[in-house]
């Protein structure tokens, strides 16, 4: 299935193990855009030079320090 590449789709797709391509396709004013293909296994996509993953964006999350306030 196709998307608009938009990070709440891919988060969604992620949470439930979907893999995610993007292909280079062009809109009804002929500017280039890409388009999120969902699927399974896409992995029969990986041939083609324009086909490509989509860039992640990890969170990190800070360690909260722990009271380390020992007592003698």
């Amino acid at each position: 299935m196709t998307y608009d590449n938009v990070e709440e789709v891919k988060a969604m797709a992620r949470l439930h193990g979907f893999q995610m391509r993007l292909i280079p396709m062009n809109n009804t004013h002929h500017a280039t855009m890409e388009e999120l293909v969902i699927g399974k296994d896409l992995t029969w996509m990986d041939q083609y030079p324009a086909v490509h993953e989509p860039k992640t964006e990890y969170k990190i999350k800070k360690k909260v320090p722990q009271n380390s306030s020992a007592r003698a």
